[in-house]
């Protein structure tokens, strides 16, 4: 398993590409416990767009579980990553895909996931940026009966 070494992330392409490729697969995986192994234990997790900020492994874990139960078939393809220069930490750039539980209300929305990470090879913080009002759009539609 290859790991974020002591360098600066953006000199370190082998880690960073394992760490977020594990990250991918964790994500698409349903796989909360897959996904808190990579974060570290003190994770500030951020999402703007639902108005929270949260920490540690338990809060990631419990938001996976979320989003399978109202997204069973939820997926995320990379479609970018950028890594900082000056210090650890990378842009995941994705594309989101899945059906809204109970309904046949495809939804589908663009975001990137900002990953700073430790030493220790965790993400010790990640915030998660997309535009909230195109998915509320389109899960409005589910509601409306489109």
């Amino acid at each position: 398993m290859t790991t974020i070494t002591n360098q600066v992330a953006a000199t370190d392409i082998d880690g960073v590409e394992a760490l977020c490729a594990r990250w991918e697969e964790a994500w698409n995986g349903h796989d909360g416990d897959a996904v808190a192994a990579l974060c570290a234990e003190d994770l500030v997790y951020d999402e703007p767009a639902l108005g929270e900020t949260v920490y540690g492994r338990d809060a990631i874990r419990d938001f996976v579980s979320g989003m399978a139960s109202s997204f069973p078939d939820y997926s995320f393809t990379r479609i970018g990553l950028y890594a900082e220069v000056t210090r650890r930490a990378v842009l995941v750039a994705w594309r989101f895909t899945g059906t809204l539980a109970g309904t046949a209300q495809r939804v589908e929305f663009h975001g990137d996931d900002r990953l700073e990470i430790g030493e220790d090879g965790l993400i010790h913080a990640y915030r998660c940026l997309y535009d909230h009002r195109s998915v509320l759009r389109q899960i409005g539609g589910a509601a409306a009966g489109s």
